[in-house]
């Protein structure tokens, strides 16, 4: 089996550097809805048996653009972003100065972000929620080639849960239509590459 994951394109609350879980369904700005452009004209759908995409906007049009028509795309609840419940929509670098115990080393949401944002959703319910999709991709998929559409926290995380059980801070957040790929072979997964970017003219 293989998956390859593409993280949605550019928003207005990603140009800003505030957070974007699952509390806001913001679409691709001008800029992201042009750079998906750009980097699915070197992108061909047409090898992959079957489409994933979260149902939140910026990752449904961005699936939109990649597959060009060509493909059916499924829509799974389980790629939905990460819910940052109070800390959604705000300032990462603000809250790190207020809540310096809640970031991470690398200026990232840490698993303890949850004491300050109860109404979000924990890095072990996101774990278990990846887990699940993952799952369902070996069961049903196993010797298929699989795309997915979803969203950056929710990629560190797929990542995170195969190869570091579930800590995330050994991986970056993607760049905005960047691709990450797993493969697995006879029980074992492994990673082929990591926020690759698709050149164009």
């Amino acid at each position: 089996m293989q998956i390859v994951f593409v993280r949605h394109g550019q928003t207005d609350l990603n140009k800003t550097g505030r957070i974007q879980g699952s509390v806001f369904d913001h679409d691709l700005d001008e800029t992201g809805r042009a750079c998906a452009e750009r980097a699915a004209a070197n992108f061909d759908p047409s090898g992959f048996d079957v489409v994933f995409s979260s149902p939140l906007k910026r990752s449904l049009t961005t699936a939109e653009i990649f597959t060009k028509g060509q493909k059916e795309i499924k829509i799974d609840k389980r790629l939905t972003e990460i819910n940052f419940g109070e800390w959604d929509g705000h300032f990462l670098s603000e809250l790190g100065q207020k809540y310096p115990d809640a970031i991470d080393p690398w200026g990232k949401a840490a698993a303890d972000y949850i004491k300050y944002a109860p109404s979000g959703e924990s890095f072990a319910t996101l774990d278990r929620r990846c887990g699940s999709f993952l799952d369902d991709m070996k069961k049903n998929y196993l010797t298929k080639k699989v795309l997915v559409f979803c969203h950056g926290t929710l990629i560190r995380m797929m990542f995170a849960h195969y190869f570091t059980h579930g800590d995330m801070k050994y991986f970056e957040t993607m760049d905005n239509c960047a691709l990450a790929k797993i493969s697995y072979l006879n029980g074992i997964p492994r990673v082929n590459y990591y926020n690759r970017i698709l050149t164009f003219e």
